[in-house]
């Protein structure tokens, strides 16, 4: 699931799939459970995800955030059910969900609650979120109710805590979402939680089992041997979509692509040659060739089903004769190189090392900048190495994924100068002004302005978008949100009929 609550450090979301726990309760859904079962029902999962993605994969059942994030960017209750703003946009209240239990029995109580919260905010990484180092203080008010004081308005708070849930104060694998943990290893074992407050899951176990690549999973669930893939690669899609036991429910990932730029550069410093190489890409070529055609075009890192978002903003189109134009305006002629093909400009492009997905693109990449005259040379490192050359600046360009979280504080961590290392200032002012208000009709005016401001000085090519399919048995069925994520709302599916 794609887990507001588990998103990893800005600089490393391309490491990592996450996966966003925002289901709804459903009156038929939870009829179904009355349905009379002859034995309990288990659904295997697969995935090929290792370490920290597969606990975080699994962490998403087990707990529930403290607030959720819509498809529209918007907050939404989870732990809270309401919250409100003090006029000076100074204090925070939050009104706790009553009837809250952790998987032992043990009540979500406020004073639970209220250090909870303190320890989510000692321990979160300033590089995961913006507000939480602005929050002074945690108080309680009446019997639900906990005030965070803020030392300046904050309008990322409520997203951020997106990011975070409230675990167990004395054992950390128990919190009070669908399911809880019986057994972990190799194949992590869950059980339906009764007291769940959205209704007690349709199925009755889950076991999470790791898989050392993407092969081995669909290979497994068309085999039989397990009930639903966690993520299909783009090559297989057409594949398992011909099997008349599986049912693919594809979806648009909250992360897009980047080729991001070095600002510091002597040449790609200036903004018209960023816009240059932005016309001289053909962002659906790289969607066709490098995610075998999985995928939207991305036109900025705003989450593009963002209600604030703007549509009417202009785009980078493929445009090779502008693109030569602007280079040619700024002084790059097309000259010969001994050895190497005749460019105007040559840059160094990072990007994973043993990831088919990045090399696919970048050899996409590679290939349109010779059309134009540009000589980009790749450079693969291993995935411990890039977040390093990142951190310290010593970089052209790099070849990244990175999270949208659906939400504009995830921009204002990657494009900030207080955040990042590239130099990029030019989008310092509307995305302060982002931080600071909360007025539907301001928020609306200033993504406008920061859309804008993105495309005339550009801090990296926004490419695409990447789509992938969950794939499940027939033996379940699954509610549907066509584009939606299937697995947020795993605690509602239910056995078909032939599995009663």
């Amino acid at each position: 699931m794609d887990a507001c609550r588990s998103v990893r450090g800005r600089r490393t979301t391309w490491l990592l799939a996450a996966f966003v726990l925002a289901a709804s309760a459903s009156a038929c859904s939870s009829a179904s459970s009355d349905v009379p079962r002859t034995q309990p029902v288990t659904l295997h999962i697969g995935i090929a995800l290792h370490g920290a993605a597969v606990k975080s994969f699994v962490s998403n059942l087990l707990f529930e955030s403290v607030v959720g994030i819509r498809w529209d960017g918007r907050p939404v209750d989870r732990a809270v059910a309401t919250w409100d703003w003090s006029d000076d946009k100074l204090s925070l209240n939050l009104h706790l969900r009553q009837n809250l239990t952790f998987h032992d029995g043990t009540p979500v109580d406020l004073q639970f609650f209220k250090a909870g919260l303190e320890k989510l905010f000692r321990s979160a990484s300033p590089l995961t979120n913006v507000s939480f180092k602005s929050v002074t203080k945690v108080e309680t008010d009446g019997k639900d109710t906990v005030v965070l004081k803020l030392s300046r308005p904050e309008a990322f708070l409520l997203t951020d805590l997106a990011n975070g849930s409230i675990a167990h104060p004395t054992n950390p694998d128990i919190g009070f979402g669908p399911f809880k943990l019986v057994g972990g290893g190799k194949k992590n074992q869950l059980a339906a939680f009764d007291k769940y407050y959205q209704g007690r899951p349709n199925i009755d176990f889950v076991e999470v089992e790791e898989f050392d690549e993407q092969r081995g999973t669909w290979a497994a669930l068309l085999r039989g041997d397990i009930d639903a893939v966690h993520e299909i690669s783009p090559a297989a899609v057409d594949f398992v979509k011909g099997q008349s036991n599986v049912h693919l429910f594809p979806f648009m990932r909250p992360y897009y692509f980047q080729l991001v730029f070095n600002v510091r550069h002597p040449i790609l410093k200036n903004p018209v040659v960023r816009q240059a190489l932005s016309y001289g890409v053909d962002r659906q070529g790289v969607i066709d060739s490098g995610l075998s055609h999985q995928g939207t075009v991305a036109e900025g890192p705003i989450w593009p089903y963002y209600w604030a978002y703007s549509t009417a903003q202009k785009t980078y189109n493929h445009n090779a004769e502008a693109a030569t134009l602007r280079l040619e305006s700024a002084g790059l002629k097309l000259k010969p190189s001994p050895g190497r093909m005749p460019s105007r400009l040559r840059f160094r492009c990072l990007t994973v090392a043993k990831d088919a997905r990045y090399e696919k693109i970048a050899l996409v990449l590679q290939k349109q900048f010779y059309e134009i005259g540009v000589d980009m040379e790749i450079e693969a490192l291993p995935a411990i190495e890039l977040p390093k050359r990142l951190e310290t600046g010593q970089f052209d360009t790099v070849l990244i994924e990175r999270s949208s979280g659906r939400s504009l504080a995830w921009t204002y961590l990657s494009y900030h100068s207080s955040n990042n290392a590239q130099g990029y200032t030019a989008a310092d002012g509307v995305l302060d002004r982002l931080r600071q208000t909360t007025d539907d009709a301001q928020i609306r005016t200033a993504v406008s302005e920061l859309q804008q401001t993105l495309f005339d000085n550009p801090p990296a090519i926004f490419i695409a978008w990447p789509q992938v399919s969950r794939a499940v048995s027939t033996k379940f069925v699954v509610p549907d949100e066509k584009g939606r994520d299937v697995m947020s709302s795993l605690w509602q599916w239910r056995p078909s009929e032939s599995r009663r």
